[in-house]
């Protein structure tokens, strides 16, 4: 594939006073780069060192260290592998040669500015990268989609600037036509000092009655994808977001062998690196049987076999059978008919005592795993299915009980964990709770107040939880519009259970070495 840059002609926009929406990097440091043997060093807008051994910002682009460290994940091999990326504003290209450096089929770095690009193709003939196409064009003449799409610091560009979209449904309604799985995207708010010393958001008089606001931001995401979280913030003013297309992903590696054709896969990715073990799980629905088949390393899936004997009732699925094979184990269970939590929070809060009744089942399920001394340790919104109106907890790989201890992986719990301190249903389920409730509704207050407690969370038994509920005086309806929060990510902590010089390592860059030591990229 060609290295050169293909021009699209660009659709005219309106100008504004300082002539920054044919210019985008007028104010920013001066474009360059340094090339010495294998080692190359990018300035400008992003500030960045690209060697055989490694991609890093360097000291000066703080900003850019913080996007690497909170996106780390959608940039590893185990993710990357096979899929393709658009990185929309790419500058000096730091997310697209990462993500060609570790997998992806195909990148697309999209930029108006030709100098930047020149940046990019420079870098990646150094290093004899081919699969980098360079795209001189803006946003809304671009029609190509792909996997990943990457647009940091782009929206206020976008909404009345460089394309003039005018509207915060345009803006993400484009951006979610040119991604097939996910977008990572950067909100930057009004009070942004480069919004409010180049008026990027008042170039283009024909804008929207919503305006350009955070609640019409994430009003546009919720609309045009099924899940929404916030990985964290870049600056005081800037937020990144996270926005899927599917609840689950899919990554066929061949460290699973396919049990089924491909087209059962419900999903299947990397779940973590742990003693020199990349753990892989994959899911397989088997309509014939009316059942799902799961499928991890080693004894993962014969370990939740185990967890899951120990539950009985409607709230957990049932075990069919399970069994050791060379590297993998296999789990197969009871399909719940029904739907993900997330994908049912409207019906299920449709009135504050349907939701109480809801989240009475809830704590009933924690009374059960507490009976059982069973701790589940990953209980989330995507673990909860609803079946008939009622929650089923699932996904009991990294339950564990005094006697069978497991391993604990790095950043278990996702966005419901606590920190610091080992993994806590209550407060977990609390979290679930937080993500059901109306944003700005303080009817639950007292209920939540207690369950995101960490000491309160880890001290009290589940019959007081169970007493605030019962004791709150609810109204028929809502007093606040039923739109729901969009849940953000705990602040990044230690992993639990490192040890040696993995301590220096976190999470993601634990995974990678993994994977080039045991050369499964």
């Amino acid at each position: 594939m060609s290295s050169e840059t293909t021009y699209v002609s660009p659709a005219e926009t309106p100008g504004n006073s300082y002539g920054i929406e044919k210019q985008p990097n007028k104010f920013a440091r001066p474009p360059g780069i340094e090339v010495r043997a294998d080692c190359v060093t990018i300035h400008g807008y992003q500030e960045f060192q690209l060697s055989r051994r490694g991609i890093k910002p360097l000291p000066i682009d703080k900003p850019l260290r913080r996007k690497e460290e909170l996106t780390g994940c959608f940039f590893s091999p185990e993710f990357l592998t096979g899929k393709t990326v658009l990185d929309v504003g790419a500058n000096g290209g730091f997310f697209s040669l990462t993500a060609c450096r570790n997998g992806a089929s195909q990148v697309v770095s999209l930029d108006m500015d030709k100098t930047y690009l020149d940046l990019i193709r420079q870098a990646q003939t150094v290093f004899g990268w081919k699969n980098i196409r360079l795209i001189n064009a803006k946003v809304q003449d671009w029609k190509e989609p792909a996997d990943l799409v990457v647009a940091f610091a782009m929206v206020h560009w976008l909404y009345s600037c460089t394309a003039n979209y005018g509207s915060m449904e345009a803006v993400v309604g484009k951006l979610a036509g040119l991604s097939r799985a996910i977008l990572l995207i950067e909100w930057v708010a009004p009070d942004d000092i480069a919004i409010r010393s180049f008026k990027h958001t008042e170039s283009n008089p024909q804008v929207d009655g919503a305006g350009y606001n955070l609640e019409a931001f994430e009003a546009a995401l919720s609309k045009h994808f099924c899940k929404v979280e916030i990985l964290g913030a870049t600056a005081p003013t800037r937020t990144l977001y996270a926005a899927y297309h599917q609840l689950n992903e899919v990554t066929l590696h061949p460290t699973l062998p396919l049990l089924a054709p491909a087209d059962q896969v419900i999903s299947s990715h990397c779940l973590t690196a742990h003693e020199n073990t990349a753990y892989y799980g994959r899911v397989y629905a088997d309509m014939t049987r009316n059942c799902i088949i799961k499928q991890a390393t080693a004894d993962m899936a014969l370990h939740e076999a185990m967890m899951l004997g120990r539950l009985q009732g409607a709230h957990f699925p049932k075990v069919i059978s399970s069994e050791q094979h060379d590297g993998y184990s296999v789990l197969v269970m009871e399909r719940i008919a029904g739907a993900d939590l997330a994908g049912v929070r409207e019906e299920i809060s449709s009135t504050p005592k349907r939701l109480a009744g809801f989240m009475e089942e809830c704590l009933a399920i924690l009374s059960q795993l507490h009976t059982a001394a069973v701790r589940h340790r990953d209980i989330r919104l995507g673990n909860i299915r609803v079946r008939d109106s009622h929650p089923v907890l699932i996904d009991f790989g990294w339950a564990e009980t005094e006697d069978q201890p497991y391993i604990t992986p790095g950043r278990l719990g996702g966005l419901e964990r606590i920190i610091p301190g080992p993994p806590c249903d209550t407060y977990a389920m609390g979290k679930v709770f937080e993500q059901i409730v109306p944003r700005h509704s303080k009817l639950f207050a007292p209920l939540l107040h207690k369950m995101l407690a960490p000491e309160l969370a880890r001290s009290l038994p589940i019959a007081a939880f169970e007493q605030i509920l019962r004791g709150l005086k609810l109204p028929e309806t809502w007093d606040v519009p039923l739109v729901f929060p969009i849940p953000r990510h705990p602040e990044t902590a230690p992993d639990n259970t490192p040890s040696g010089s993995d301590q220096k390592m976190s999470f993601w860059k634990r995974c990678r070495a993994l994977c080039r030591k045991t050369r499964l990229f």
